[in-house]
């Protein structure tokens, strides 16, 4: 397999109602799966909590990452313990538990289904950030998600600059058996987010 590299714009978004806000779907795969009948192997989305106090949807066998992008945002499985996140912190949890939000903010997720290896990252960039994986066999595919928020960022790969502006979304795609070596640029301190998956 041929490394693939792709430009995800908003354009390419899909956004729907959930029964706190909006959710935007960025990516799932594989492309032609549907949320609703959770049969994708992974997906990343962003959402809009427009409500105080609201309810995750559950999503059985489904691992999750989450972590708002502009404001606080508290969550609370048992109604005793307390999850407090600020902007660009990163919770992970089992999207089948009953899950409570509160706080009025814009998150982003990535969702994990059975057998599916991944993470979320969350880098601060101040002018420059080298991202290297090493020989990683045990796995046949790995897909490399690089979001800008709130500036444009400049990714350099196989000798091609790749301008992303914010809310935009770099994607790579490579086998296990390849190395990655790239550098990611900012004119101005930058957040970004860097989610992997391995299948």
């Amino acid at each position: 397999m041929e490394v693939v590299k792709k430009l995800i714009k908003e354009n390419d978004y899909i956004t729907t109602e959930w029964s706190g806000g909006k959710t935007t779907q960025l990516f799932i795969y594989p492309e032609d799966s549907n949320y609703d009948a959770r049969n994708f192997k992974f997906r990343l989305s962003s959402a809009t909590v427009e409500l105080g106090e609201s309810e995750f949807t559950k999503l059985e066998g489904i691992h999750r990452f989450i972590t708002p992008l502009n404001g606080e945002l508290k969550l609370t499985h048992n109604h005793k313990d307390y999850i407090n996140l600020k902007p660009f912190q990163i919770y992970e949890f089992d999207g089948g538990i009953n899950t409570t939000s509160y706080g009025i903010v814009k998150d982003f997720n990535l969702m994990l289904g059975n057998g599916v290896k991944g993470e979320l990252e969350s880098i601060y960039i101040d002018r420059e950030y080298s991202l290297i994986k090493e020989n990683q066999s045990n796995f046949n595919e790995i897909f490399y998600f690089i979001y800008a928020y709130n500036n444009i960022v400049y990714i350099s790969f196989n000798k091609e600059i790749n301008i992303i502006k914010p809310f935009e979304i770099f994607l790579i795609k490579l086998n296990g058996n390849l190395d990655l070596n790239l550098n990611i640029n900012s004119q101005n301190p930058s957040d970004i987010l860097l989610a992997r998956i391995y299948i």
